[in-house]
């Protein structure tokens, strides 16, 4: 079995070895975040759409997310900027096969499994199970497509094995794995080289410490809402499937404590809510107004020519009482002969 998995090691070594070195000699080669600016696209064209129909609460989660791919990409620019600056400065390592066979062999004792497909030019390996902040995330798979080297901003992949994604979305198993893409922050400059020099090793490695830790602040989804968002009035979390907005203020709400106005069925929280005085049903302020007399705040049905039910029968019983009194007031007196 040692001799098998050594002799496999080899021809990945060889095969790799040949094709590093082949990539080392088209420096010049400089791959640009089409990825991410493709993403930053999307993300404009949702934003626009939710101003459009009036969602200002998705707009808004939108426009975090635009922030992080703009600075994603700002990053990936200014990475491209200093390695055209460098080309041609410094000389390339001069890799050799044995290089590639020792850093195989280090990864074996480093990560609990290494897979090299030679098929389908694949090296992967697979991290112990990660728990950040006492969220559990599970294992991970960082899966290097080796042809791809020099040809892709990021040629490689971040696969969750047991995949214990944010409720925000599927797509995110880790607060900075997107579409199994990794957000590499100020470690892109140190893998990038890993890569051109050829040092597998220390580029799987560098991988592995990003996905052990973790950014506050910089991450697709914080850690403390990974299992949602907590409801703006009872404080529970509400997963993407279950959560309401607010439709005045924005704020989360879960299914308990979403009010629905009785005049435009529009969802509010309690804070963004009135009852209307004379039915007692809830209300938002555009569809309360103010009664001319006693100033009180009533809805449409309970309200008659600018007054509230209660003023407008008064007003009618005072009309009907003056205009009986000016009515006897009118009739003629009765002379005795």
């Amino acid at each position: 079995m040692t001799k098998r998995i050594n002799q496999e090691t080899v021809e990945a070594a060889i095969v790799l070895h040949e094709l590093l070195v082949g990539k080392q000699r088209h420096t010049d080669s400089i791959s640009l975040p089409t990825y991410t600016w493709t993403n930053i696209q999307t993300l404009q064209r949702q934003i626009d759409t939710a101003w459009q129909r009036g969602w200002h609460g998705a707009a808004k989660r939108l426009r975090e997310d635009m922030v992080l791919a703009v600075s994603d990409c700002r990053r990936q620019l200014d990475d491209m900027y200093r390695r055209l600056e460098d080309a041609g400065r410094t000389p390339c390592h001069k890799l050799s096969a044995a290089d590639v066979y020792h850093d195989l062999v280090a990864l074996k004792n480093e990560f609990e499994e290494v897979d090299i497909d030679l098929e389908k030019k694949e090296l992967s390996v697979t991290t112990d199970s990660i728990v950040l902040d006492e969220v559990f995330l599970g294992p991970f798979q960082i899966r290097l497509e080796w042809q791809h080297i020099g040809q892709s901003s990021q040629p490689y992949r971040v696969v969750a094995l047991d995949p214990h994604p944010a409720t925000k979305s599927n797509e995110i198993t880790h607060p900075h794995v997107q579409d199994e893409r990794l957000c590499e922050g100020d470690g892109r400059a140190a893998i990038a080289a890993a890569l051109a020099e050829g040092r597998l090793f220390d580029f799987f490695l560098l991988v592995s410490q990003l996905l052990h830790n973790y950014g506050r602040g910089s991450a697709y989804v914080e850690l403390d809402h990974w299992d949602g968002e907590p409801c703006s009035d009872c404080g529970s979390y509400v997963d993407e499937d279950d959560r309401y907005y607010c439709h005045r203020c924005d704020t989360v709400l879960c299914d308990g404590c979403s009010h629905t106005c009785q005049g435009c069925d529009e969802s509010f929280c309690s804070g963004c809510l009135s009852t209307c005085s004379v039915c007692c049903d809830e209300f938002c302020s555009a569809c309360l107004e103010s009664c001319q007399d006693c100033r009180k705040r009533v809805c449409d049905e309970c309200c008659e020519e600018g007054h509230c039910r209660h003023c407008h029968q008064k007003q009618q019983e005072e009309n009907e009482h003056d205009a009986t009194e000016d009515d006897l007031q009118q009739e003629p007196v009765a002379t005795s002969v």
